[in-house]
């Protein structure tokens, strides 16, 4: 649950940073976030597909760990192509045509396209684990308790990142701590799947 909680941080964080961050560091109109929440939609959907690939059917963590560590390595490489975005000439803000037509806007898309399918892998099995190894009768309220811890992750994202934006921290600043925040779910992903051959061996 907890893993999945800080997936869903880092996602909420993201979210939220989409929008000032494609006017005020990207220098783009509106419809370039929306076109980023779409981009990152469809990678969490390759994700999942992928990941179910390699699994073959079977429920198991054992690629989270790897997968929230690549997520936490496309952050850090969004944020530097971000870093080096140079605004348009005139000052105006870029529509889509535009922006796609800017030469970092590729490999800032494929950036975002990479933490999204990176973090479809790592979150999409967590799903299917917490429904599979809890006792039948317990199901239901596992999945209940992990809907509101859930809900207190992205409320507490978003709390931080608006803590942050107060005291001064740039936004593009603040996309290396949603890197961090893949480290740990890193770690947590390695505790889950140390548990899961714990039990494999046991059995």
């Amino acid at each position: 649950i907890m893993a999945i909680s800080f997936f869903w941080s880092v996602g909420t964080v993201l979210f939220i940073h989409f929008p000032p961050l494609v006017k005020n560091v990207l220098f783009a109109a509106k419809e370039v976030a929306s076109l980023f929440l779409v981009i990152f939609s469809v990678g969490v959907a390759i994700g999942s597909m992928s990941i179910n690939a390699l699994l073959k059917g079977t429920v198991s963590a054992r690629y989270a760990p790897v997968s929230v560590l690549v997520m936490a390595i496309f952050v850090v490489l969004f944020q530097l192509v971000c870093r080096a975005f140079a605004p348009p000439i005139g000052g105006e803000l870029m529509d889509v045509a535009a922006f796609v037509s800017h030469p970092l806007a590729i490999p800032l898309m494929l950036t975002l396209l990479g933490i999204a399918i990176a973090g479809g892998m790592f979150v999409v099995p967590l799903y299917a684990f917490l429904t599979t190894f809890v006792d039948k009768s317990q199901t239901a309220r596992t999945i209940a308790a992990n809907n509101i811890v859930n809900s207190g992750a992205m409320v507490g994202g978003a709390v931080v990142a608006m803590a942050l934006s107060a005291v001064g921290i740039p936004i593009i600043e603040q996309l290396l701590f949603v890197a961090a925040l893949c480290l740990v779910s890193a770690w947590l992903g390695r505790l889950l799947y140390a548990a899961e051959r714990e039990a494999e061996a046991l059995a």
